[in-house]
Order: C-alpha cells, then structure tokens, then sequence
C-alpha cells in the first residue's frame, strides 16, 4: 500500500490545483500477474531427516472451494517443494525443486515443467507451463480434493488428482521434470507446502468476475511404497493472520522459521484467513488473485 507524507502547504495545493482543473488523479496500473500463494515449512522429525539424505516421492493434497462469480481464467490448487539448503545439499546449494499445479474452473489442468539448465544447478522463471484439459467443468459452491505428487529423487513429477462431486479424475504427468525458479537462502533442507490462486494480464478476462479460491484440511507427506506418511496437516486453525516469511540475506536460519505457520509466499500475495467458509472447523484461507494494483 502507497504511503504519502504531506503537509497543511501541499493540501492547499492540492485545492487550489483541484479547482483549476478537471485532471483527475491516474490511478496505479493493474499488475502483469499475480501469484497470491501461502507457505508452510516442515523440517522436524526423523522421517524427514531420512528424507533429506535420501529424497523420495512426496505428496501434498487439500480441497479448494470458489463460488459462481469466479473468472474462467483464475489457475488455483496447491505445491509441494524441497529446498536443499546451503549445508550439505544433494544437488546444489540454494536449490527449490517445485512440483505445483493447479486448474481452472473449466477443467483445465496447469502445470510449470523445468528447463534442462534446472537441472545444472541454473533457476529459471515459471514460463514453461503444460496445460491438459480434464474434459470436466468444476462445479462452483462446492469442495474439491487435489493430489499432488511428485517423485523428489528423480526430481519430476508423478500425478495430479482431482475429486469431488462424482468426479474422480488421475491424470498421469510422470516423467515432467520440475522447475527449479528460485535459489533460497536456508541453512537447512525443508519440506515447503502452498495453497496459491494465480491471474496474469495477457489472459484475464475484460470483467469484473471475482478472483477469490478457499482451501482448507491441506495434507502433506512421504510416499514409500504404496504408503503415504504423513508429515504436514493444517486446517488454519491456530492463526488468525498471514505474516511475512522472516528470510534475510546471505543466509537464514531454518529455526527461525516456524513450522505448521502459513506466511506469505511473495510481497504481492493477497491472503485471508476466513471463517465465513470453511470445509471443516473454524477456519479456511482465501487466496485472491485480483490484478488491481492497491
């Protein structure tokens, strides 16, 4: 939000320029995107230490809820990420290996897929993106389940599913290698989770149709075998704000960041924890992918 000092001097100014004239004050440009995404860390625990040496399949799944005004083009759903670290990385210091997809309310399926310099050790921006229509239009007002899973070793994807009102949908993306975007400056490896609700410019549609997508009861995990282990369950239950993630430069301490706490994943998110809808207990996160720019 845009912060202006003035004093009593500028507010006559401001009058005395007002009544001369019929310019009206422009207002900021939309954003070109937005990315409105909430983050939790998992590090603790001896099932994520074996992890850590030895990286596996994982999974994160949780239900999303949007309501008839949604935009056709709002893409929404969940990410699951290993960071390496700087202490002791398997591949490189710093590296984010990200294993996102979301949908429209069309059925469309979005997935970013990693560039052969990822796997060098180089990041790159999300601008690769595979899309796979479900052939099923979501039903608005109701709750969806997603599953993601990933295989971390191999660093690509696995599958996404998609349940909900009768529809039970498993599209296989295996073999998709994920995107390594972002180089983050953690002394420790971690498990990172997301819910996100994402809009770009370029797709947006000229209308005033809503941005917003709930999610709630978010689950993450280890896969061995045909088990799923369960490291991370939060239902944003015991907080009532997102706050900024504590990250400074050369390098942070992993402890300093708490686990099972939903911080905003970039300084443009839109994020509220809500109680008006909700899938289970009290509370459920609205993420809002509106463009203005306030």
């Amino acid at each position: 939000m845009y912060k202006i000092k003035i004093n009593i001097g500028s507010i006559i100014i401001l009058v005395l320029l007002v009544a001369c004239s019929k310019k009206t004050i422009n207002k900021p440009e939309p954003l070109e995107a937005i990315n409105s995404a909430s983050v939790a860390f998992k590090y603790k625990g001896n099932s994520l230490g074996e992890f850590f040496q030895n990286p596996s399949k994982a999974y994160i799944s949780g239900y999303f809820y949007f309501d008839d005004t949604l935009a056709d083009d709002v893409v929404f759903g969940l990410d699951i990420e290993w960071l390496e670290g700087l202490d002791n990385p398997i591949h490189f210091q710093g590296a984010d290996w990200m294993a996102l997809a979301g949908f429209t309310r069309k059925g469309v399926l979005w997935f970013p897929v990693g560039s052969p310099v990822n796997v060098t050790g180089t990041p790159t921006n999300t601008d690769k993106w595979e899309m796979r229509d479900t052939g099923t239009e979501l039903r608005p007002n109701s709750w969806y389940k997603i599953t993601i899973e990933a295989d971390f070793e191999k660093r690509e994807f696995t599958s996404v599913r998609l349940e909900g009102n009768g529809s039970d949908i498993l599209v296989d993306i295996s073999g998709y290698p994920l995107e390594y975007p972002n180089y983050i400056p953690l002394d420790k490896p971690t498990l990172t989770f997301y819910t996100f609700a994402l809009r770009s410019k370029e797709f947006a549609l000229a209308n005033d149709r809503e941005t917003k997508v709930f999610f709630d009861d978010i689950e993450g995990g280890i896969i061995k075998g045909s088990e799923k282990q369960i490291v991370f369950s939060n239902g944003f239950e015991h907080q009532h704000k997102i706050e900024e993630m504590p990250i400074v430069l050369p390098v942070t301490a992993l402890n300093t960041i708490q686990e099972d706490f939903w911080y905003f994943e970039n300084e443009n998110a839109k994020i509220t924890i809500v109680s008006t809808i909700k899938r289970s207990g009290n509370n459920a996160i609205e993420c809002n992918a509106d463009l203005k720019n306030d």
